[in-house]
């Protein structure tokens, strides 16, 4: 399995499509700073399903997306593939080739695609499951890692081996096992509360069952009383409404004669309606000819103004026209001689190609030369080294047994020492134990004595709560009563305004004109003469009897209102109808504060009106008659009803009543609520005392735990001094052995010394030679690759100049075509600017002509005006003879109206009753008729008895009617309870047991990793230092998990242990070996690394270019640097990134081991010097 190619398109400073190959080996990218080759690490890390951008650089995802530039905008989608040789199939597809491709648009959208197929990111991760590849693994090694593993921060190390021990996984079980083990016990601790309570609760309900028993028998017979009484009640009513409905016939059947005496005075009125009617249409038809004049003349205006701004336009864009034309004749020429000059320039620039690619061909040659005499010197050198090395190595094993050694004795004596001190620190653990026993026993006293008091509080909280429950009772039912009151109060008002709304009472021809009001126009009928009255119940009655049925008069907008409505009436002969126009009253009359008009309240527009009929008319003292100013007394009929302004009255008083028991309401609500926070208040005071009570009893648990847990401490101590002593005694044989190995140790080690010597300096003559050998290589070297780049970069200046000459012939060509763009629109123009003078001229003529017309139509209008007068004069005359013959018909009409307003007030109580029944005993009231027992006595003991048993309720106040039901649920929930709380500690122990199996699985995979990455580590720092020691350790190998984790080195011929006395680019290296230790422990099929070489030096370059050279046959590398000796030395491949264009990368690639160069995409890209 290997790399084959990385595609980039958008993905950070990648704008334009991007193709990196990679073949067996290394590869390096190099270019300055900020030209974006860590762009390529990421995009690695992204496409492989990285999903936190912070590791990206970033502070969201979307910022991977291209984002502009000063030159161009920005893109919308970012992608990046993969390319793999799949020939050995190792991944498990059936395909030689793999394509990994990822994409991101600014809408949020990400996709994956495996060989341009979509799938889902589980589907990569369980392609590349077992490979090394993912987005956790170490496929990319940056600079910045080096830093956490010498950070003093041991968390920071810690995460780089728990990430190559896979140990993240496990650590997030085991926080989500402890938050689940946690919620466990806290439900045990919630269900140890809650049957408490529902135990309480099983108790207190076993004492409501007896009290909802005797609520249920008396609401039972209340129920029976009730529904008797209703329906006696309802049996009358319906009696009477029989009866009036039968007198309704009658009167009804009398209107058509009384109307027949009205209809000869209304064809008369008719007739001089419809003179009136044909004046108005001669007028409005002359007005219409005259309209039309003027708006002809208008019209013809407008579009004499539209012409001359179109000419002023035509002419002004004329000019704009003919400026470019100049201007586009001028730029043609200015391009005809950069195209020259762009051409010469492109023929220079390939001679000069053509030379640098005959000079790269013999820096080649040059190179293989020098190549082979360097492989002939590095084998003799090598083989000496190994001489030298096999002697080192024998050499550090000794002195490595000797300070193990050393180590192990001085450990013993310090462990010694520790246990002296130990020694003495349980002696006093054993007398602290001591006191701390004799003070449980003083807390256990003092819990105890304040569990007594707490159940004494317990008991008079609960006290409390029983007579505050006692007061909420009676104050609810004052509720009650308030709120029975206002339901009546609530009933009668819904009756009469339905009455009202309805205009039951109103005479039958004026009900109906006002439901055909909207035919008239919305503001030609005010409404009825009664909606402009107000007045108090004794007035209304008085302004009734004496208006009579002028009470049910139509007001009208104007005469011309009522001459509509006559039409209306002639039509339909809906019965008598009495209209008042509120245009035939000059202004209002003087009132008399005595007058029924000064008694009364004018409301509206019809306030003239109401003056006019009740001013100066007197009320005797009886109301019985009425006396004008003229001392003409009327004598009215006996009153038969109520009419609609006495229902209006009695609606003002009901309102007013109704606010009047809304405010009792509140009044009784607001005390209620307030016992009923007392209530609460006491029986949170029992709570509380509940709560405290057991709160001492578990503190006086808790100290007898206290006590028994001291005295186990003082067992454990007096142990433990025991086994101290005998590790002393096993500690001092140890010391005596450990002596004799050192002294054994140092004999060998100067024997080995003096033949190391010997080969080290026939390694030295070696390695002069190979150096000598190598220089020369490096000078062919460094001629080759600054020729390649030269290039190149005559290659990209080819390119750039090709591109020039053709962007300016596209110029030349767009701006002639443009040319002749402008030659046609100066020609429409012109036609346009004539078109225009000759149609202005036309209309000018025309708006003389038309004015004479309008002229003659106005003088044509002014006479029909006069016509209309004279037909409205004739019309009042005929309207006033209407008047009187239509008073004579209101009597029957009267009549008819009290008949069908005691109707709908019969009507109306019996749906009060109903609803009432209805709302109180949420049945229909056909239900509760059909299913009750009636009851055997008079009305009066009834009416009696429902009292009482009201009474009776009241004070038995409010009760639990499922009491019974409510006992048996809270007994099965105990049981339940109980249940739940066996497989919450069931659960509790199997948790406990899960989070001991996840630290041992975690602990084991942790040490196993931590043993292969030691083993790397050492075999890498052996390449990289040749010679010397290293080691890591765990700072508590007993706590592997928690620990810190140390890192020893000693580069050869020095003896610091800790890598901060190091120099830096020796702890770089160090850091270098740790992290390919980590990285051959799981490792990939290729390897990313980024700028890790930056902090060394020329001598340790030297060792990190051996490493790669010795692991590159094995895995491919990638490598970002700034360093021109891992370019040349390691690398077998070369891509140059630059910025040609600002924000925007580019690439250029040279191939450092074949006979050709190699550019890579975009072919625009500038090399890298």
């Amino acid at each position: 399995m290997r790399l084959t190619k990385l595609e980039l398109h958008g993905f950070k400073s990648f704008a334009d499509p991007t193709v990196l190959t990679f073949d067996h080996g290394a590869t390096a990218i190099v270019g300055p700073n900020g030209c974006g080759k860590s762009n390529v690490s990421d995009a690695v890390r992204w496409v492989l399903g990285e999903q936190r951008a912070r590791l990206l650089r970033g502070a969201k995802m979307e910022e991977v997306i291209f984002q502009g530039s000063s030159a161009r905008r920005a893109v919308n989608i970012a992608e990046v593939s993969l390319h793999f040789e799949n020939e050995e199939g190792i991944l498990p597809v059936p395909f030689k080739e793999v394509v990994i491709t990822r994409r991101l648009s600014r809408s949020g959208d990400s996709d994956y695609f495996l060989n341009r197929t979509p799938c889902r990111l589980r589907d990569i991760h369980d392609l590349l499951r077992g490979t090394g590849l993912g987005a956790d693994s170490g496929v990319v090694i940056e600079s910045k890692m080096i830093d956490l593993l010498l950070s003093d921060r041991p968390d920071d190390r810690r995460e780089l081996f728990e990430e190559a021990a896979g140990v993240g996984l496990y650590r997030d079980r085991r926080r989500s096992t402890e938050r689940q083990l946690e919620a466990t016990t806290n439900d045990l601790t919630r269900i140890d509360d809650l049957m408490g309570e529902v135990q309480t609760q099983v108790r207190s309900l076993l004492r409501q069952r007896k009290r909802a028993e005797r609520h249920a028998e008396i609401t039972t017979r209340r129920f029976a009383v009730e529904l008797t009484l209703a329906s006696r009640e309802m049996s009358a009513w319906h009696e009477e409404l029989t009866g009036i409905e039968s007198r309704l016939g009658g009167l009804r059947d009398g209107v058509p004669a009384t109307q027949e005496q009205v209809r000869v005075a209304e064809a008369a009125r008719d007739a001089a309606h419809a003179a009136r009617a044909a004046a108005e249409t001669t007028r409005q038809e002359r007005a219409t000819v005259a309209a039309t004049a003027r708006q002809a003349v208008l019209e013809l205006q407008q579009q004499l103004a539209v012409a001359e701004e179109r000419h002023r336009n035509a002419l002004s864009r004329r000019e704009r026209t003919v400026q470019e034309r100049d201007e586009g004749v001028a730029f043609g020429d200015r391009m005809r001689g950069e195209f020259e000059a762009a051409q010469a320039d492109e023929t220079q620039c390939a001679e000069a190609l053509t030379a640098a690619s005959t000079l790269l061909q013999e820096r080649m040659a040059t190179e293989e030369q020098s190549r082979a005499g360097v492989t002939a010197a590095r084998t003799a050198a090598d083989e000496a080294d190994r001489a030298v090395q096999g002697l080192r190595e024998q050499v550090r094993r000794l002195e490595l047994e000797r300070e193990t050694a050393e180590r192990e004795l001085a450990e013993v004596a310090q462990r010694t020492e520790a246990l002296r001190a130990e020694h003495e620190a349980l002696s006093a653990r054993l007398a602290l134990a001591d006191r701390e026993l004799q003070a449980a026993d003083d807390v256990l006293a003092g819990a105890r004595e304040q569990a007594a008091l707490a159940e004494n509080a317990l008991d008079q909280a609960r006290a409390t709560a029983r007579t505050a429950r006692d007061r909420e009772a009676a104050a609810r039912a004052d509720v009650r009563r308030v709120e029975e009151e206002h339901t009546a109060l609530t009933g009668r008002l819904a009756a009469l305004e339905g009455l009202e709304r309805e205009r039951v009472g109103l005479a039958p021809a004026a009900a109906k004109l006002l439901r055909e009001r909207e035919r008239f126009g919305g503001e030609a009928i005010l409404g009825p003469l009664s909606d402009f009255i107000g007045a108090d119940t004794s007035v209304a009655a008085q302004v009734e009897r004496f208006l009579g049925p002028t009470v049910h008069a139509v007001v009208v907008r104007d005469r011309a209102a009522a001459e509509a409505i006559r039409s209306w009436h002639a039509e339909t002969n809906p019965g008598a109808l009495l209209l008042l126009p509120l245009d035939t009253l000059a202004g209002a009359a003087d009132v008399d504060p005595e007058d029924l008009g000064s008694r009364v309240r004018s409301e509206g527009a019809a306030g003239r009106w109401v003056r006019a009929l009740l001013g100066h008319v007197k009320a005797v003292a009886d109301g019985s008659a009425f006396v004008d100013a003229r001392g003409a007394m009327w004598l009215p009929a006996k009153e038969s009803g109520a009419g609609p302004l006495r229902r209006r009255a009695e609606l003002e008083e009901l309102r007013t009543q109704l606010g009047s028991i809304e405010t009792r309401r509140a009044a009784v609500q607001a005390a209620a609520q307030q016992v009923h926070d007392e209530v609460v208040q006491a029986e949170a005071a029992a709570t509380a005392a509940a709560d405290a009570t057991a709160a001492a009893q578990q503190a006086s648990a808790q100290a007898a735990q206290v006590r028994n847990e001291r005295d186990r401490v003082r067992e454990r101590a007096a142990r433990e001094l025991a086994d101290a002593v005998a590790l002393s005694e096993k500690l001092a044989g140890r010391h005596t052995e450990l002596g004799d190995r050192v002294t054994a140790g140092i004999a060998a080690q100067d024997e080995l010394a003096q033949r190391l010597i010997v080969s080290e300096q026939t390694a030295a003559s070696a390695r002069t030679l190979l150096t000598t050998a190598e220089r020369a290589q490096d000078e062919a070297r460094e001629g080759r690759a600054a020729q390649q780049v030269a290039h190149a970069q005559a290659e990209a200046r080819r390119q750039v100049a090709t591109e020039r000459r053709e962007r300016i012939d596209r110029e030349r060509h767009t701006a002639a075509q443009r040319l002749a763009t402008l030659e046609q629109e100066l020609a429409t123009l012109m036609q346009e600017v004539g078109a225009l003078e000759e149609q202005m001229t036309i209309w000018q003529h025309e708006i003389a002509s038309r004015r004479a017309v309008l002229q003659d139509a106005e003088a044509t209008f002014a006479a029909a005006e006069e016509g209309v007068r004279l037909a409205d004069a004739t019309l009042a005359d005929q309207e006033l003879a209407l008047t009187q013959a239509r008073r004579q018909a209101e009597d029957g009409a009267q009549a008819l109206h009290l008949a069908e307003l005691r109707f709908a007030e019969l009507s109306g109580k019996r749906a009060a009753i109903k609803e009432r029944l209805e709302t109180e005993w949420r049945r229909p009231l056909e239900e509760l008729l059909a299913n009750y027992d009636a009851v055997e006595l008079e009305d009066e003991p009834l009416r009696a008895e429902a009292d009482e048993l009201r009474r009776q309720l009241e004070q038995l106040g409010p009760v639990n009617p499922l009491a019974i039901e409510e006992h048996e649920e809270e007994t099965r929930r105990l049981e339940f309870l109980t249940t739940q709380r066996a497989d919450l500690s069931e659960a509790q122990t199997k948790l406990h047991a899960a989070i001991k199996e996840i630290d041992v699985t975690a602990r084991e995979m942790f040490l196993t990793t931590f043993a292969e990455v030691r083993t790397h580590f050492r075999e890498i720092f052996m390449t990289l230092f040749g010679g010397g020691e290293c080691d890591l350790r765990l700072e508590n190998p007993d706590a592997p998990l928690d620990c810190d984790i140390e890192i020893h080195a000693s580069p050869r011929g020095k003896r610091t242990q800790r890598i901060h006395l190091l120099s830096s680019g020796e702890r770089a290296l160090v850091a270098l070996s740790l992290l390919f230790g980590i990285f051959l422990t799981k490792p990939s099929p290729f390897c990313l690394l980024d700028e890790v070489d930056a902090p060394l030096d020329d001598q340790n370059i030297g060792r990190f270019v051996k490493m790669l050279n010795q692991f590159k046959q094995r895995t491919q590398f990638i490598v970002i640097t700034h360093n021109p000796r891992t370019t040349t030395e390691a690398a077998d491949a070369v891509y140059g990134v630059t910025m040609q264009e600002p924000g925007v990368s580019s690439l250029v690639s040279v191939r450092m081991r074949g006979p050709a160069v190699d550019t890579a995409e975009p072919a625009d890209a500038a090399p890298v010097v």
